[in-house]
């Protein structure tokens, strides 16, 4: 065998032998990817404990609002629209008065049904929620009930509780006290101290 055919011999033998290092290495590639994703998975893993107490969180809040729409704010709107706002309007000194009640009473009732509404609206996937599904919330949607109510909110209690107690107070001395003792009459304060539990703590 002359130089060049022995050169010819070792190349091919060197390139076998490099293919067969390649062969032998692939499967040792895919258990070293296996092992990454193994790793970024369990690393993930270490996250459970909290998701866990955010979903728990999550059921209980939402569970929190239905009873609280169910058993009180909606019987609660009923109540002012039943007992509250008719002694307002009956009370009221005829003009401008009357006039005030009137259009604030309107205001009050339009808004009830508007919260109503968009309550309706959201109830079924908070009600998944507290039954420990995870459906789509609508966040605007939610974000904008959640304005409405408190703007409805600042309006009873910065103009029309005090002007209510103002009117009802030339009727009997225990009518004064009719619109607060209504607007507390289903647990206001309870009511409260949910949402400190589920706000930003």
């Amino acid at each position: 065998m002359n130089e060049h055919e022995s050169l010819e011999k070792g190349g091919a033998m060197s390139e076998t032998s490099i293919r067969r290092a390649a062969e032998a290495a692939a499967p040792l590639q895919d258990f070293s990817t296996c092992h990454i994703g193994f790793v970024t998975l369990l690393e993930d893993s270490l996250g459970l404990p909290e998701m866990v107490v955010t979903a728990a969180r999550a059921r209980g809040c939402a569970a929190d609002v239905l009873k609280m729409f169910r058993d009180r704010l909606l019987v609660h709107h009923d109540d002012e629209e039943r007992d509250l706002f008719p002694a307002v309007l009956q009370v009221a000194a005829s003009g401008e008065e009357a006039e005030r009640a009137q259009a604030m009473v309107t205001q009050l009732i339009r808004e009830h049904r508007e919260i109503a509404q968009l309550w309706k609206k959201l109830e079924p996937a908070v009600q998944a929620i507290a039954n420990g599904d995870l459906p789509q919330l609508d966040s605007a949607l939610l974000q904008e009930m959640v304005r409405r109510f408190n703007e409805h909110v600042r309006m009873e209690e910065v103009e029309f509780l005090p002007f209510a107690q103002l009117v009802l107070a030339r009727q009997a001395e225990d009518m004064a006290a009719l619109g607060l003792a209504l607007h507390r009459r289903h647990e206001a304060d309870e009511i409260m101290a949910t949402a400190v539990v589920y706000g930003a703590s």
